[in-house]
């Protein structure tokens, strides 16, 4: 190297080491965050003294220390340092929740630590990630009885939902609730968390004295902690999950009790089972013990209060555990990066929601033990893990009269341990809970609604632990209030609460798409029920995807649906219907859809068919991709449909389905989906790549109800193109002057479609002799909502039946304000047999009106039905 390329060199140097820096502190940044659990009963909670006593304190062990080991554990000012790369969620012995960064004061007490530090510092020192400790521990509390896993119990778990600290098991599934309540909310704990998903990294358990104390606990102690680390593992879905148990020492190797020696062989035996080689570790704590003398403490309990002691047992676990995690990377034993954002994570529902629901399966009959048998087969047979995670208790699930504090309570029978208790285990396995009301004073089922109590309800679903709302609407038209005055009250109601609750719309498709369902809720139903029959499934399937519920000229719903945004044909009727083609048919209709998903059949019988069908992985990615889009028709013929559903991969998801009784073809030729040229071509259901075709692809021989889930273009190529949304003029009043309902596009549409500009027959609108060239044909039981956004002045219109009803039948003409719900009739024209009669209303600020026409199978006509604009 020469004198000018040294000089060169030096003088790049400085830039060099900073982009390094900021190179790794990127790279940092973006890497899963490792979570770390610790868990037990006192001596995890920590009682090592900071600062009280003569010796043994935190502040004498810095002071004393010769080594230098534990000076960072004070800045330069004295005062307790803090990490900025390992940060710790857990709570005191008064039950108040603490968090931030490491330091010293995350034990018992503010005044005390436990093994977190020492832990807590060895890991951090290892991984450049960012690491979360969750910490869960409560002073005296056994295996045998608090902590007693599931399985523990019997092959079925618990006889029933722990629902009071006395019952057995209800600091185990506390423990697992606050884990999951913890993973799902990462923003919250861990400072500048953009989704970089995380890594269950390892489980810490230091934990005995109850069980050594109580002849019979101790006796079952081994057993037990082998069905807790099974237990564990399962219920948080990592089956090699490291698990490091630090023994209850307490006196050191002096203690020769024979029930302190029974636990101890007891957690030293966990290494002698074959099935914990190299994934589980035991720290032998008998060397951490420091005698009173040289303690704060002389309670030969608590490791006499000594900050030493908690240090080397936190010290013991991190380096047990990273000696796992090399064995397990030896052995190319990785854990899974869980939940990595590939979309805006300030939505609760940046995908369309997956889970189950009760009604469809059991209706009114649900129980506690339904429940419960239904979490666990959620998290045995796969389903949490395939992506459905709301458990959902609909109607019926409260008692016939609230508590004399006006809040709602559970049917005591059915559920004796109460809502709370419902909640605290359908987390504990890692689900979201979810809960039915209505908006109206009743519910469906003539139970207590929350018409007046919504502030209260809201507040109680909250305390519960709820994540999920189905907001239902019978009797809301007594309310009084249209639908988006009433939502408004539950969106304001949810907000005050502070907790984050999903609110599912459930108003039989009265077009929140259109009044801005958004505003309020999550996801709204665009049908009305849905029923354990085929052609119940399509008619639910073509309010969302079809002319259904809207204006053929949209195509259905797709471009009002998104994150946050989703169009709802209700719940899924897969595994109760006629045969494995239908159900399979109805599912890959709700994925293309991007529909919510939640089941409804009883999971505890479901056979393998149905399990394959709700499970396929690569037909659930369709409905779960992140571009968000909402599929729609391409084609609809003869009974033949194809659908386009565009993904964030470069490829696009295309459903081709036989509705009709005869076998058919179906060809779909690229330019019906934005691709040209030759393409790949993946079937879903067969995870089976069919070759690459040019320019066309035949679905041959599809017989009724049979269709093909496709996947079709090349991974990596630019975004295929979804359709050009309707404009909003084209669907609402803009201008001044005269504008016609024939000339703008319906949002909303039930019953019978309307004719644009001829009778319901197809001819000329006659009305007493005279003929309209504009105006709308109806059949009976029809209504159509338009959009007049406040543009609007006046109504006028000519109504009248039609010559082809029958003789002698009565038709009646309503117009309401946005929909049915609010009850505001601004025209009635009673029921008529013939003449004409004339509208003419004010409608200024109006956004939306409802023109309903009813009547048994009778015809009518709106001549010249338009709105004035000054």
């Amino acid at each position: 190297m020469t004198k000018q390329s040294k000089n060169n060199y030096y003088n790049i140097l400085p830039f060099l080491l900073i982009l390094t820096l900021c190179l790794n502190l990127k790279s940092a940044a973006q890497q899963p965050v490792k979570i770390f659990i610790l868990a037990g009963q006192s001596n995890m909670q920590g009682h090592g003294e900071m600062e009280k006593g003569e010796k043994g304190n935190l502040k004498w062990v810095i002071e004393n220390d010769k080594k230098g080991d534990y000076q960072r554990l004070v800045d330069e000012n004295g005062k307790w340092s803090e990490r900025d790369d390992v940060f710790i969620h857990t709570w005191d012995k008064f039950d108040i929740v603490k968090s931030g960064k490491l330091s010293a004061g995350y034990g018992a007490f503010n005044t005390t630590i436990g093994p977190e530090l020492g832990f807590g510092h060895v890991v951090g020192d290892h991984y450049k990630n960012k690491v979360l400790l969750i910490k869960t521990s409560w002073g005296g509390k056994s295996l045998a009885v608090d902590f007693r896993p599931p399985s523990a119990v019997g092959e079925s778990g618990y006889k029933r939902i722990p629902s009071q600290p006395k019952d057995t098991g209800y600091y185990y599934v506390q423990m697992l609730s606050t884990i999951h309540n913890v993973l799902d909310n990462l923003h919250q704990y861990v400072p500048d968390y953009q989704g970089e998903g995380y890594e269950l990294a390892g489980f810490g358990w230091h934990q005995g004295w109850n069980d050594r104390v109580t002849k019979t606990a101790n006796k079952y102690y081994e057993e037990n902690l082998v069905h807790f680390i099974k237990d564990i593992r399962k219920d948080l879905g990592t089956p090699t999950l490291p698990f490091v148990i630090a023994t209850t020492g307490m006196k050191g190797w002096a203690d020769k009790d024979p029930r302190a020696i029974s636990l101890l062989n007891a957690q030293l035996a966990m290494t002698n089972y074959p099935e914990f080689k190299d994934n589980v570790s035991v720290v032998d704590t008998r060397d951490f013990y420091i005698d009173i003398e040289d303690s704060p403490s002389k309670q030969f309990y608590h490791w006499n209060r000594n900050a030493k002691s908690y240090l080397l047992i936190g010290e013991g676990l991190g380096k047990a555990m990273l000696d796992l995690k090399k064995k397990q990377t030896a052995n190319n034993i990785l854990q899974d990066t869980r939940n990595v954002a590939s979309y805006d994570s300030k939505y609760l529902t940046p995908i369309p929601p997956m889970g189950w629901n009760s009604w469809n399966a059991f209706e009114k009959d649900i129980d506690e033990q339904k429940i419960k048998e239904i979490a666990d087969i959620m998290v045995s047979s796969g389903m949490r893990d395939a992506g459905y995670k709301y458990l959902v208790l609909d109607d019926a699930w409260m008692a016939s009269e609230r508590n004399e504090k006006g809040q709602l309570v559970a049917d005591s029978i059915k559920f004796p341990g109460g809502m709370k208790a419902i909640g605290d285990y359908i987390h504990s396995k890692g689900l979201k809970f979810g809960i039915y009301e209505c908006r109206g004073d009743l519910t469906c089922q003539n139970l207590p609604g929350s018409f007046q109590h919504e502030q209260t309800d809201m507040d109680s679903f909250a305390a519960w632990g709820v994540d999920y709302i189905k907001l239902d609407a019978c009797f809301a038209r007594k309310n009084g209030r249209l639908s988006t005055e009433d939502l408004d009250v539950y969106h304001k109601a949810i907000l005050k609460t502070g907790r984050p609750m999903v609110l599912s719309i459930s108003d039989f498709g009265s077009g929140a798409w259109a009044w801005g369902g958004k505003n309020y809720g999550q996801l709204w139903r665009t049908s009305m029920d849905i029923y354990p029959r085929i052609q119940s499934v399509y008619r639910c399937a073509e309010t969302s995807g079809g002319n259904g519920a809207i204006h053929p000229a949209f195509k259905g719903l797709w471009q009002f649906a998104g994150p946050d945004s989703w169009n709802d044909p209700d719940m899924l009727q897969v595994g109760n219907l006629k045969s494995t083609i239908e159900d399979k048919a109805h599912f890959s209709l709700w994925c293309i859809l991007a529909a919510p998903i939640m089941a409804g059949n009883d999971l505890r019988s479901m056979s393998d068919e149905v399990k394959n069908i709700l499970m396929a992985p690569e037909v659930i990615a369709i409905n779960q991709d992140s571009r968000a889009h909402q599929g729609f028709k391409v084609y609809d013929k003869d009974s033949l449909e194809i659908y386009n559903k565009p993904l964030s991969d470069g490829t696009t998801a295309v459903l081709m389905l036989n509705k009709g009784e005869k076998k058919s073809d179906i060809t779909l030729q690229w330019n019906q989906i934005g691709l040209s040229g030759p393409q790949n071509v993946r079937d879903l259901w067969l995870e089976k790549d069919l070759g690459t075709f040019d320019g066309s692809f035949t679905a041959k021989n599809l017989g009724k109800h049979e269709h093909l889930l496709l996947k079709i273009g090349r991974i990596g190529s630019a975004p295929v193109p979804g359709p050009t949304p309707v404009p909003e003029e084209k669907y609402t009043v803009t201008q001044k002057g005269t504008t016609y309902l024939s000339d703008i596009y319906y949002m909303l549409k039930k019953g019978n479609t309307p004719r644009e500009d001829r009778t319901y027959h197809g001819k000329p609108i006659k009305i007493s002799g005279r003929k309209y060239k504009k105006g709308l044909g109806m059949k009976s039981n029809s209504e159509v909502m338009y959009r007049l956004n406040g543009k609007a002045d006046r109504f006028q219109a000519i109504v009248s039946l039609d010559k082809n009803s029958p003789k002698g039948a009565t038709g009646r003409f309503q117009i309401m304000v946005e929909e049915k719900f609010g009850g505001r009739i601004i025209f009635d024209s009673g029921n008529i047999k013939k003449g004409k009669v004339q509208i003419d209303i004010d409608v200024s600020g109006l956004d939306f009106i409802l023109l309903d026409f009813s009547g048994k199978k009778v015809f009518g006509n709106w001549g010249d039905a338009k709105v004035l604009s000054h």
